[in-house]
C-alpha cells in the first residue's frame, strides 16, 4: 500500500491554507510545490514576486516564527523546491516547518550536488546536515545511474510523472512507470516517490512498479468528493 501525499500548487496563500484545510487531519504528509519563475516557468506561492506583495511579508513572518505555518500541528509538509538556487532556500522551509525537502537534480549541476552532499553520510536514524529528510527528483527520461553518486545520501527519490513541471491536470509519462521500476530494481531499500500525472487509473500501474508514496494534485483537489476520493486512493 503506498502512501498517498495531497499536493497543493499554491497560486495565492489564501488558496493554500484552504487546501491545506481540506487535507488537515486525513493526511499525515502533505506535500506545497515551490516554484520561482526560474527553475520552472510557473510562479506559485511564495514567490509570487509583485503580483502580491503581502505574500514575502506572510513568508518572511513565518520563517522567522512570528507567524505559524497554517494547520503545522495537524500534519506534517514537505515542499517541492523548483527553483534555482534550492540548497540555499532549505534553511527558510526548514524554519517554516518542513519534515521533508525536495531538490530537483536538473536545477544544480552535478559538480554541485556532489559538492554540497559529499560530507552528508546519510545513516538510518539521523537527518543529516539539513535536520530534515532530503529527496532528489528525477525526471522521467532520467536514469537510476543518474543519482548513484549520492544515493547514499538522499532519504528518497521523487520520480516526476509528467514532462513539463511546475503544472498540474497532465497525462502521465509512461517512462515514469518504467523509471520507478528501474529505481527498485537497482535501489530495493530506497523509498521512491511518483509526482504528477497521478490519478485513481494510473496509481494502480505505480503501485504495481513498486511505488512507496503517490503525490496527489488535480486528481484529489478537483473531486468533487475530497476526503471520499482521498479514501478511494488509500485502498488502492
Amino acid at each position: 500500500m503506498a502512501e498517498i501525499i495531497p499536493a497543493i500548487l499554491p497560486k495565492s496563500y489564501d488558496e493554500l491554507v484552504e487546501k491545506i484545510g481540506l487535507a488537515a487531519g486525513y493526511a499525515p504528509v502533505i506535500q506545497i510545490d515551490v516554484c520561482d519563475g526560474g527553475y520552472v516557468p510557473n510562479r506559485t506561492w511564495p514567490y509570487l514576486k509583485g503580483t502580491a506583495p503581502e505574500s514575502d511579508q506572510i513568508f518572511s513572518a513565518i520563517v522567522s516564527q512570528e507567524s505559524a505555518f497554517p494547520h503545522w500541528e495537524e500534519t506534517d509538509f514537505e515542499f517541492d523546491l523548483m527553483v534555482r538556487g534550492a540548497f540555499e532556500k532549505i534553511p527558510d522551509f526548514i524554519s517554516a516547518g518542513a519534515s521533508r525537502i525536495i531538490v530537483h537534480k536538473g536545477s544544480v549541476s552535478d559538480a554541485e550536488l556532489s559538492s554540497i552532499l559529499k560530507d552528508y553520510g546519510k545513516e538510518s536514524e539521523e537527518l543529516g546536515p539539513f535536520g530534515v529528510a532530503l529527496g532528489i527528483a528525477l525526471m522521467p527520461g532520467d536514469s537510476p545511474e543518474a543519482i548513484k553518486d549520492i544515493v547514499s545520501r538522499v532519504h528518497f527519490v521523487q520520480v516526476m510523472g509528467i514532462e513539463k513541471i511546475g503544472y498540474q491536470g497532465q497525462a502521465m509519462s509512461q517512462r515514469a512507470v518504467e523509471l520507478v521500476r528501474a529505481l527498485k530494481a537497482t535501489y530495493p531499500g530506497l523509498p521512491v516517490s511518483v509526482d504528477g500525472g497521478v490519478n485513481q487509473e494510473t496509481a494502480p500501474l505505480l503501485i504495481e512498479a513498486g511505488a512507496d508514496r503517490l503525490v496527489v494534485g488535480s486528481a484529489l483537489f478537483g473531486a468533487d468528493d475530497f476526503i471520499g476520493t482521498l479514501e478511494e486512493f488509500k485502498a488502492l
